[in-house]
């Protein structure tokens, strides 16, 4: 699944003129490979999804209580996880209709 759309609307963290630490590309580019492969999973288990815009909140759902759990990650990498799938439904413009339903 292509998530340029996904990749252009995230807002990353920007540093201010007088401390200019921002998020670092080593932390963007760990992020959108997570992102990334959290939107293969769905199109593995969900052939119909291709694109981003049609990700429903039942395709996060399915991330959050199975492909997590399957996929047997540590606590630390599952919350790298979750931070990123916060940041990709801030970008499809879902957080206030998903965050609850997912716990986020």
């Amino acid at each position: 699944m292509n998530i340029r759309d996904i990749t252009k609307r995230i807002k990353w963290q920007e540093g201010a003129p007088e401390a200019p630490k921002g998020t670092s590309d080593a932390t963007k580019s760990r992020t959108i490979k997570r992102i990334q492969t959290m939107a293969d999973a769905i199109e593995a288990q969900f052939p119909s999804v291709r694109y981003c815009n049609q990700i429903k909140l039942k395709h996060m759902k399915y991330l959050k209580e199975a492909w997590f759990d399957n996929e047997g990650f540590a606590p630390a990498t599952m919350g790298d996880y979750t931070r990123a799938m916060r940041l990709m439904i801030k970008a499809l413009d879902k957080e206030r209709h998903w965050f609850g339903h997912l716990g986020l």
